[in-house]
């Protein structure tokens, strides 16, 4: 019975590992297209193909507001080269506008009402950072992100 047990529990750990893995990478092949969000003035905009960061986040999020200053940064950083955009996901645009006004935030802040866009690029984690290149997302952070990581991150697959 001891051996059962055990050969048991090392399928199931062997399965999460595999699970762990697969969901982590999942997202580093998707195909992405021009999208068009509202923004916080309530205007369309629309996010075009080529050198692209989405960053999901939310309010509520403490590692997304502990990252915010890191995005801001790399933001001024690499303006002229990609385009980086805070997707808040789900949240009434009252809620966001309040908090963005207090934060130092300059990048452009779009609002996914319906988590269409978090649905369609399998988010299931706060936040998550996509690197997009000419339409395929190429690598996925799930988690806090520091400055330095979306810099090394755009210099290895955006570049």
């Amino acid at each position: 019975m001891k051996r059962s047990l055990q050969i048991t529990v090392i399928l199931v750990l062997g399965l999460a590992a595999v699970y762990a893995i697969f969901s982590n990478s999942a997202n580093d092949k998707a195909s992405a297209e021009d999208v068009s969000l509202q923004n916080l003035a309530g205007e369309v905009q629309t996010i075009k193909k080529g050198n692209v960061i989405l960053n999901f986040w939310a309010t509520y999020c403490p590692p997304c507001e502990r990252e915010m200053p890191a995005l801001n940064a790399a933001y001024h950083d690499l303006f002229d080269s990609v385009q980086l955009y805070a997707i808040n996901v789900e949240e009434p645009t009252r809620i966001v506008n309040q908090y963005i006004k207090n934060k130092e935030v300059d990048f452009p802040v779009l609002l996914d009402r319906t988590g269409e866009l978090k649905d369609a690029y399998k988010i299931t984690t706060l936040p998550t950072t996509l690197f997009i290149k000419n339409g395929e997302v190429v690598h996925t952070v799930k988690g806090e992100i520091t400055e330095a990581e979306i810099k090394a991150h755009t210099k290895q697959y955006l570049k």
